[in-house]
């Protein structure tokens, strides 16, 4: 079922950098109206984005910051996009933050927003956007996960289950939808990208999933673009993240899945002397 996007009123969080920023782009080519949120620190660039993509794009937009790990965030920022522009008829759920390290050393404040960044904003805002959705029988919604959804990750341990939380959420949703409904419910799965959110994590250079992951930024937002068009409802970007993610990850014994992962979530100079 292919959609067509144009005109539709379709809220992007994260929308001013990385997969966010690359997705409201191509979102705008194809003629949709963008309402556009990120945090307040990141307002001049948000403002920049949607400028360039009114300019270029002849879409119309909408700037919103605010931060969704705040009490009432989600729900405050669906009421200002629905005043302001109308139903949610497309949903990207773009925004989130990541962590690198032992899970015992990190800073419980910092897991705590990553819980209502990653799991409890995106559950919220499909709450409050589906109802119309299902109501009008037209709709979309994409959840942007991980191919670290798919099993656990050591160093990365909170981040991979809070992107199995949003994968498995996505899925039953998607299954509760009526026989034969229009709305779509679909996961943007990347492998590990450089991107702001990672540079944040504190990932090293020589982290080997970067090796491995085989796709650059711009390549991830442009084939999950694409399938989330299609009607698709799950893109993992290259088929070797496929093999490994889906297909060795399903077929193998978990605690070879637990070794290989212990394995990789490595660093190149862990193992050899450069």
């Amino acid at each position: 079922m292919t959609q067509d996007f144009s005109g539709k009123t379709t809220l992007i969080t994260g929308a001013s950098m990385g997969i966010g920023r690359g997705l409201s782009g191509l979102f705008a080519r194809d003629g949709a109206n963008l309402a556009l949120a990120d945090l307040p620190c990141r307002r001049p660039e948000l403002d920049a984005w949607a400028d360039e993509l009114e300019r270029t794009c002849g879409i119309r937009t909408w700037r919103f910051s605010g931060d969704l790990t705040d009490a009432g965030g989600p729900e405050r920022l669906h009421a200002e996009v629905v005043q302001a522009a109308g139903p949610v008829q497309v949903l990207v759920n773009n925004a989130g933050i990541c962590s690198y390290g032992a899970f015992s050393d990190m800073d419980p404040a910092r897991l705590e927003k990553m819980v209502l960044l990653n799991c409890t904003a995106p559950m919220k805002l499909m709450r409050l956007a589906l109802p119309a959705m299902l109501e009008h029988n037209e709709g979309a919604i994409l959840n942007v996960s991980s191919v670290s959804a798919f099993q656990p990750l050591p160093s990365l341990a909170l981040y991979a289950s809070t992107k199995a939380f949003l994968q498995s959420l996505s899925e039953a949703v998607a299954s509760e939808l009526p026989w034969r409904s229009k709305v779509v419910v679909a996961t943007l799965n990347p492998p590990f990208t450089k991107t702001a959110l990672i540079s944040d994590a504190g990932l090293p250079d020589d982290f080997i999933p970067y090796a491995i992951s085989f796709k650059t930024m711009e390549e991830v937002t442009e084939q999950g673009y694409r399938a989330f068009k299609a009607g698709r409802k799950l893109c993992m970007p290259g088929w070797q993240n496929m093999l490994l993610h889906l297909g060795m990850v399903r077929l193998s014994p978990r605690s070879v899945v637990n070794l290989v992962s212990r394995l990789a979530m490595k660093r190149w100079s862990d193992y050899v002397k450069i």
